[in-house]
C-alpha cells in the first residue's frame, strides 16, 4: 500500500513539472507556518504548530508543488504528543483580479503522512498512511516575485495505527501564513 501511495505522489509531481506546464511556468519556493488544531474522536489534543517548505511551478492560474511538512500537537493534560511528517503533491487554482494586489486561491493536495505517537515515557509508535488536504486563502503581493500567503487548510489522513495498536481517525484544521518567492 505504501509503495502505491508513494507512486501516486511521484506521478503527480512528474505530471506537474512536465512538458508544456514547465515551459510556461515560473519556479518558486515557499515556507509556511501556523496554528494546527488536531482533532480526534479518541483523544483530546492541545493546539500545536505546523511548518512546511515547498518548491513549485506557477503558470498564472495554476500552481503545482512538492511540499514537505511537520506538525506537532500535545495530548491534553499529558506529557505525550503526536507529530507527523508529510510529503504532499499540491495543486492551486489562483483567481485573477486585474490590477489587484490580492489573489484568492483554492488548494488541494495528496500524499503520505508519517505519524509518530510519543507516549511521554520515551516510547514511540509510528505509522505511514495516505493523506490529503483541501483549503483556501489569498496571496498578497508585497514585492516583485514575493507573495505573502494566508490560508486555511483541512488536513486528513487514513486511520494510522498508533498507541495500543488502535486505529485513530485524525483531522486537522490549520491556519497558516507563508512567504512565496519566485525566480
Amino acid at each position: 500500500m505504501k509503495k502505491r501511495i508513494y507512486g501516486i505522489v511521484l506521478g503527480m509531481i512528474l505530471l506537474a513539472v512536465s512538458g508544456r506546464v514547465a515551459d510556461a511556468a515560473m519556479p518558486y519556493v515557499s515556507v509556511t507556518g501556523g496554528l494546527a488544531m488536531l482533532s480526534s474522536v479518541e483523544r483530546n489534543y492541545d493546539s500545536g504548530y505546523a511548518l512546511a517548505g515547498a518548491a513549485g511551478l506557477d503558470s498564472g492560474k495554476y500552481r503545482f508543488e512538492a511540499e514537505v511538512g511537520y506538525q506537532n500537537n500535545a495530548l491534553r493534560n499529558s506529557a505525550a504528543d503526536i507529530s507527523m511528517t508529510t510529503w504532499m503533491a499540491n495543486g492551486y487554482y489562483d483567481l485573477e483580479f486585474p490590477l489587484a494586489p490580492v489573489k484568492p486561491f483554492v488548494a488541494a493536495g495528496l500524499g503520505v503522512a508519517q505519524f509518530n505517537d510519543h507516549n511521554g515515557a520515551g516510547a514511540t509508535v509510528s505509522d505511514s498512511v495516505f493523506a490529503w488536504h483541501v483549503g483556501a486563502g489569498a496571496g498578497f503581493s508585497v514585492a516583485p516575485l514575493v507573495t505573502l500567503d494566508a490560508q486555511y487548510r483541512y488536513f486528513a489522513a487514513s486511520d494510522p495505527r498508533l498507541t495500543g495498536n488502535n486505529n485513530y481517525s485524525i483531522g486537522s484544521h490549520n491556519v497558516l501564513l507563508g512567504l512565496r518567492i519566485g525566480f
